[in-house]
């Protein structure tokens, strides 16, 4: 059996660690957030984010070398992530991709104000509005490498499941357009052009 790489990802806010946190997914979690939680408490927050983010890189590619299930979050908003994706792929792994996304990015800076005000960590307002349209902007390329896939609305209190395919274009659901609003119309084009993609690829 292939060794897994799953993907958390969305934007900033977006609920993602509740997310895995329910649905569990085997390997190993690489959470940046948490590697620099880990870290010396009295080194500036710009550094503990830098080793962290040096530490998360270093140890995806331990669990790539050595053909390791793992999970690591993202919010998706660089190529770095979709380049990870990549060469799991080719080194063997099955590679699951779980996009978690908000209405809208206001909704995403309201939840880290929460967060902020519960005690978690500070993301600015603008970093979050403007991370937001690039996950959206690369996920075409993220559904693509996966073997498999799932696009979750999380803006209500209870998750919705909108949709999950497999790499073939094959849906085992899709619900998108039960909920015609703007994000799931971008959603459903995104889906709609790799299901057509992968159709004339098997032609």
């Amino acid at each position: 059996m292939k060794p897994t790489c799953t993907i958390i990802a969305g934007p900033n806010g977006s609920g993602k660690s509740s997310i895995y946190q329910k649905l569990s997914p085997p390997g190993r979690f690489i959470n940046a957030d948490e590697i620099a939680l880990s870290l010396d408490a009295n080194l500036p927050s710009e550094i503990r984010r830098v080793k962290a983010g040096r530490a998360t890189i270093s140890l995806i590619s331990e669990m790539i070398s050595t053909m390791q299930s793992f999970v690591f979050e993202t919010t998706l908003s660089s190529s770095h992530s979709i380049e990870t994706m990549r060469i799991a792929r080719l080194a063997g792994f099955h590679v699951a991709l779980v996009y978690v996304v908000l209405h809208d990015p206001e909704q995403n800076v309201e939840r880290v104000r929460f967060r902020v005000a519960t005690g978690g960590h500070d993301i600015p307002a603008d970093n979050i509005i403007r991370r937001y349209e690039k996950s959206l902007r690369n996920l075409p390329r993220a559904v693509a490498l996966c073997d498999e896939g799932v696009l979750i609305d999380n803006s209500e209190q209870v998750p919705i499941f909108l949709s999950e395919f497999q790499a073939g274009g094959e849906f085992r659901f899709n619900r998108i357009s039960e909920r015609p609003t703007e994000l799931h119309a971008r959603l459903h084009d995104i889906l709609r052009e790799f299901h057509s993609s992968r159709s004339q690829s098997e032609d």
